[in-house]
């Protein structure tokens, strides 16, 4: 992303702006930065929304099955847990 961003950037400094190569290269660098950072924050603030609606729809679905018991499953007493939660366990 940053190095697409800057050759075009970079391009658009030169031709568009008509500024000289390194004053175009140093400008496109910077406004590349600036947008490799913004996705990146776009991208990091998302995560935790697409991790909830997974658990959430992971959720409602074994819901909707019912309870998962027989080989893949440990019982013991009142709790039910899965052998291939994501969770790790700590046994």
């Amino acid at each position: 992303m940053l190095v697409i961003g800057w050759v075009v950037l970079t391009a658009v400094e030169r031709y568009a702006e008509r500024s000289p190569w390194p004053s175009a290269m140093l400008g496109g660098l910077l406004w590349s930065c600036v947008v490799a950072g913004v996705w990146w924050f776009a991208e990091w603030t998302q995560s935790p929304l697409r991790t909830a609606r997974a658990s959430a729809t992971a959720r409602a679905s074994e819901k909707a099955d019912g309870p998962k018991h027989g080989p893949d499953t440990e019982t013991d007493g009142l709790v039910s847990r899965r052998a291939d939660s994501s969770t790790p366990s700590r046994r």
